[in-house]
């Protein structure tokens, strides 16, 4: 009896150890957890292997690990100290994350790659399509009162922390100040800043190929550029307004328009100086949404 107990005794603990063993083991796949890089303010990303197997419990264990000091020291978590997730959601394949009002005081580019880093790491998830940033229970918004909205992977381009060819297409006038002229341009891409944004700097500091004019006046200044369900809003300071007097209204503005919409997800531009709407732009209403229009490439004539 003593004998058989003995046995009875070893099957069960070998069965309790498989058991656990089975409760702990690994899925396998490898994800990517995404972080800062400091040297080159880019987003970067380490290989990780998580212990979850339901959708749920790979949001949660992701969050957590996105908490956490990367083992890099040159690296940094995206979701800095002080910074608190208060709870989060999943209704089918949006993920919904409410930050407390420390997040509010994220502005810049530390907000973005602190998105970036979330956004990206948590849409590996099968499942996990769509990601929405709450502050405090209320919708994040950005510099000019627009809500950021839904986010997939792809709304940020991803960075590894080496310099990225972009290739841009540019419009600027033509001799008369009538008509626009397009030129393709490979822009350095380093995470730092949107493509929206190095678009439209490219369009304030002119053309270098001959045969182009500028279009925007001297001092002009981009304050702030975002862009929300396929509307780019742009604001520039109050030297946007003097206009330079050898191009037309439509030059000027066109010029940043036509540029914009031939990046992915821009259908349209919504101006605003120094924050605010502007309704008068010489002969122009500033005001409305503008879309391509290609009557005004010379390309296209």
């Amino acid at each position: 009896m003593l004998i058989v107990f003995i046995l009875l005794l070893g099957t069960a603990v070998f069965a309790s150890c498989s058991r656990k063993e089975k409760n702990t083991d690994k899925t396998g796949k490898e994800y990517q957890i995404f972080y800062i890089d400091s040297k080159s303010y880019g987003i970067v990303s380490e290989a990780y292997v998580p212990l979850s197997l339901t959708k749920e419990d790979l949001v949660k264990e992701l969050l957590e690990v996105l908490q956490k000091e990367p083992s890099n020291m040159i690296y940094r978590k995206g979701i800095p100290d002080g910074v608190t997730i208060l709870d989060y959601s999943i209704a089918n394949d949006q993920l919904t994350i409410n930050f407390d009002t420390k997040y509010g005081e994220l502005t810049g580019i530390p907000e973005v790659l602190c998105r970036a880093t979330v956004v990206k790491t948590l849409c590996q998830i099968p499942g996990i399509n769509f990601v929405l940033f709450n502050v405090n229970g209320q919708p994040l918004i950005d510099s000019n009162g627009v809500q950021i909205g839904l986010m997939t992977a792809e709304f940020f381009i991803e960075n590894t922390g080496a310099e990225t060819n972009y290739k841009v297409t540019l419009y600027f006038a033509n001799e008369t100040g009538e008509m626009l002229r397009k030129t393709t341009r490979t822009i350095l891409y380093t995470g730092t800043s949107s493509i929206e944004e190095l678009v439209i700097n490219q369009i304030i500091n002119g053309p270098t190929e001959v045969g182009l004019y500028a279009t925007v006046p001297a001092g002009t200044t981009l304050l702030n550029v975002s862009t929300k369900e396929g509307i780019c809003y742009v604001d520039f300071n109050e030297k946007f307004l003097e206009k330079l007097p050898e191009v037309t209204d439509e030059v000027a503005i066109y010029s940043i328009v036509n540029s914009l919409v031939e990046l992915p997800g821009i259908n349209k531009v919504q101006f605003r100086i120094n924050g605010e709407s502007v309704k008068t732009f010489h002969n122009t209403n500033l005001e409305v949404l503008f879309e391509r229009n290609l009557a005004i490439n010379e390309d296209n004539q």
